[in-house]
This record gives C-alpha cells, sequence and structure tokens, in this order.
C-alpha cells in the first residue's frame, strides 16, 4: 500500500496549506457481471413499469369504447354493476353489430373494469344489476357485497404497503419527515417528536 501527499491551496487569502494523505485508489471491487446484473434489474424494473403503464393506458381507452358502444352500462366515473353472464351478451351483440373487438380483448377490457375500485364500491353498496339496454336484470346478492369489501380492503393494503415501500426508499434509511424534530412550543426542555 502506498501513501501519496498533497499539498493543496490555502484556504482563502490567509489560509495556510492543507496537507491530506489519500491511500492510493483501490480497484472497484464489484466484478463486471455484478454490474451487469444491477443494471439488468433496473432495467427490467423500468421495462415492466412501461409495460404496465401501456397496458393500463390500453384498457382505459377498451372501456372508453365500451362507454360508446353501450351508453347505458358502461361509465367510468360511476359504474353500474353488471349482469351476471354479461360476457355472453356482449359476445352476442358485438357479433349481431358487427363490431370488430375480439373474444380475449373483451374479456381483458371486463377484467379490467370489474376490478376497480369505483366497480367494487358500487357492489358494496348493492342494489340492482343492469343488462345491455341498461335494465335492470337482478340483484347484486350479499355473497358479492362482502366479497367486494373484502377485495378493497386488500386493495388498501396493498396500496398502503406501497406507499410505505416508497417512503422507505426515499429516506434510504433517513427518518421520515417531521421525525426527531425538537418541539419549540412543547415545552422549555425541548420534546422530541416521534
Amino acid at each position: 500500500m502506498t501513501k501519496l501527499t498533497i499539498n493543496r491551496k490555502p484556504k482563502g487569502i490567509y489560509g495556510t496549506p492543507q496537507k491530506k494523505t489519500q491511500e492510493a485508489e483501490q480497484p472497484d471491487k464489484t466484478t463486471p457481471a455484478q454490474k451487469q446484473s444491477r443494471e439488468q434489474k433496473t432495467q427490467q424494473k423500468t421495462a415492466a413499469k412501461r409495460k404496465s403503464e401501456k397496458s393500463r393506458k390500453k384498457n382505459i381507452r377498451r372501456v372508453e369504447r365500451l362507454a360508446v358502444l353501450w351508453p347505458e352500462l358502461f361509465s367510468q366515473e360511476s359504474p353500474r354493476p353488471l349482469k351476471v353472464g354479461i360476457f355472453d351478451d356482449l359476445m352476442e351483440d358485438i357479433t349481431a353489430r358487427g363490431i370488430s373487438l375480439g373474444q380475449g380483448a373483451l374479456r381483458a377490457t371486463l377484467a379490467y373494469y370489474v376490478s376497480s375500485v369505483r366497480y367494487y364500491r358500487s357492489l358494496m353498496a348493492g342494489g340492482v344489476r343492469y343488462d345491455l339496454k341498461g335494465h335492470p336484470c337482478g340483484e347484486v346478492t350479499q355473497e358479492h357485497q362482502l366479497n367486494a369489501g373484502k377485495r378493497l380492503d386488500e386493495m388498501k393494503k396493498k396500496q398502503q404497503e406501497r406507499r410505505n415501500m416508497k417512503a422507505e426508499n426515499k429516506h434510504n434509511g433517513k427518518p421520515p419527515a417531521g421525525h426527531n424534530i425538537i418541539l419549540k412550543n412543547a415545552s422549555s426542555s425541548g420534546v422530541r417528536k416521534a
């Protein structure tokens, strides 16, 4: 191990030269494979985010298309509970009207629509289900209401976990804002905020 001594220029006009001792630079201990794997992981994460955002936008466009085709039934702002077996009715109507919408695309769009928070809230409220023309067609059962409540709770937990993970990553080991701050107005002894 070799030591280098560096004489630096003085700080300010009247400063004295500073001597710093530095060890010779050590080579980076990470292997190229490790560096590559880190880069691949970040690239995979960004690619996954891009892909999920792209599919989300695609599903939103498809739901908007369904709202244009069946305005009595589909609405993103205030969804209504759909009739049980609505998929078959939609497929029959698509073939009868000659609409170019595939079975897989329709299934994916319906899955996206019925897994939204707003749709679950409409199921929890209960009431009637609606058919293609917007006419009442059956009731939302108690079981479906309970399942919707459970799904909403699960969604809230996942969202809270994501927020917590984001906060942890944002602070990188630092306490969140507001922690370990001495309160001025609490008392003269200085109480720490927990």
